[in-house]
């Protein structure tokens, strides 16, 4: 198999595991439940993302091929449409101890960036059926994933609330 295809599915598996332990830290440091409890959900997540991409890259090293991991529904992701048009937010800061709430929510939606152009990236380049069945629901997942922060985002910052 592949090393690029291993290669991107470990850069996959990293940004799930920065994801958790970000996300994890977030739900700690946030005062308000519906923030704590979105923080872990996506926490949560981004745990089960890592096991799914785990368990490809053992399938992957055993010389199994591409699978379709159990419960991974199929999905047509947008891959084309950016999360974020260019240029549009800043998400370069990264957050402090003392960060806000509206840092943390920033720095999530970053993460959920990047995550969605690297499985759109390589779901656009898989050759495999299940390899592109595989990055697409990662794709999908993480512009749900950005669509939340979002709305938790434009909630804090006009209404001073987590949706």
């Amino acid at each position: 198999m592949s090393d690029a295809a291993i290669k991107a599915l470990q850069r996959a598996l990293e940004l799930e595991k920065s994801g958790q332990a970000f996300y994890t830290q977030a739900a700690a440091r946030t005062a308000d439940p519906k923030g704590k409890e979105m923080f872990s959900s996506l926490a949560d997540d981004e745990v089960m993302h890592a096991e799914v991409i785990q368990r490809q890259v053992d399938a992957l090293a055993e010389g199994k091929g591409w699978i379709v991991p159990e419960g991974i529904e199929t999905v047509k992701a947008d891959l084309e449409s950016p999360l974020f048009p260019a240029s549009q937010v800043d998400l370069e800061r990264a957050v402090q101890p003392d960060a806000s709430d509206l840092d943390a929510l920033l720095f999530a939606l970053k993460i959920e960036n990047d995550s969605f152009n690297l499985y759109a990236e390589q779901a656009r380049a898989a050759t495999d059926p299940n390899a592109r069945h595989l990055y697409e629901y990662l794709a999908d997942a993480e512009r749900t994933h950005f669509n939340l922060l979002m709305l938790n985002y434009e909630g804090l910052s006009s209404a001073g609330g987590f949706a």
